[in-house]
């Protein structure tokens, strides 16, 4: 049985950055329970909006990785990207139908 190596959230932040995809589904999967909670928990939004709120999260992750100046500040930031995408989700008045 080998041992798995736990990246730190700033080693973790360098790999996404030089495009390893494998560091980026490590990102997503460390986070995604997370992001979840916070939708669902903090903000009592339904099943299918927090997976909105999850696609965008993460979404934005992925496009504004770089401007993160901290790799040590990924938890906090993700947070923070959760919680003002579940306030605009809410003020857009949850789900939107097409």
């Amino acid at each position: 049985m080998g041992l798995r190596v736990e990246l730190t959230d700033a080693q973790l932040v360098a790999r996404c950055r030089t495009g390893d995809q494998d560091a980026w589904r490590e990102l997503v999967d460390r986070f995604s329970r997370y992001v979840y909670a916070i939708a669902v928990q903090g903000f009592k939004m339904s099943e299918h909006d927090a997976e909105d709120v999850f696609q965008e999260v993460f979404a934005r992750v992925f496009e504004r990785l770089d401007t993160l100046r901290d790799g040590d500040a990924l938890r906090p930031w993700i947070a923070q990207l959760a919680r003002r995408c579940s306030v605009d989700a809410l003020r857009r008045g949850g789900r939107e139908v097409p």
